[in-house]
């Protein structure tokens, strides 16, 4: 998994120091090693959230029934209705993707404007606003935040999905740029 490549970046980059022949910004370091994992856990995010909506898939349903049924009041709860409840469904799932289009489009402009480091920093907090809004709504009796919290987790990956790539290939060393390319790739395919 990611450690099994983390030790083997580190065990390069030892075996690198050792010999000394590399030149300086050339080596794989632990601060490099510890940059690239910190930078991919955004990746993993993304993974997760392509694949973790599945699981739920009834939970969440039945979270959408009882919405439904407190929205009508005590008196005139009914269960809803099959077709809604699979439209709410379908945009549970979709918007997800919807958000991501939507952020992956601006991710030169922002990296531009923020610069790489500071644009994943920033991002990172679009992945705990989306977790807070799905995490909450069924607490605030709410199928709206879940929905909005699919679109804005969309959103944050689609921004990690151009931004972790970029800022992994500017802080390698050109001799093993593609290896730890990878790992963005690496975590994503974990995630799921």
């Amino acid at each position: 998994g990611v450690f099994a490549g983390a030790r083997c970046l580190l065990r390069m980059g030892l075996e690198s120091r050792r010999r000394g022949t590399e030149a300086a910004g050339s080596e794989i370091t632990s601060v490099l090693i510890l940059s690239v994992l910190t930078a991919i856990l955004g990746s993993l995010q993304f993974g997760y959230n392509i694949g973790v909506i599945n699981a739920p898939q009834k939970i969440i349903e039945q979270s959408y029934n009882a919405t439904w049924m407190h929205r009508q009041g005590v008196e005139n709860a009914t269960s809803i209705d099959p077709a809604v409840l699979n439209i709410l469904w379908s945009l549970s799932v979709s918007i997800f993707s919807l958000g991501g289009m939507f952020s992956s489009f601006m991710v030169g402009v922002v990296s531009e404007w923020l610069g790489r480091k500071r644009a994943i920093i920033v991002n990172n907090g679009l992945a705990f606003v989306g977790g807070g809004l799905m995490g909450l709504a069924k607490l605030g009796k709410s199928y709206e935040m879940m929905i909005f919290g699919r679109f804005v987790i969309g959103a944050f990956s689609g921004f990690a999905s151009g931004l972790v790539p970029m800022y992994v290939g500017e802080i390698a060393p050109t001799k093993f740029r593609g290896a730890l390319g990878t790992m963005n790739q690496l975590a994503i395919v974990i995630g799921i």
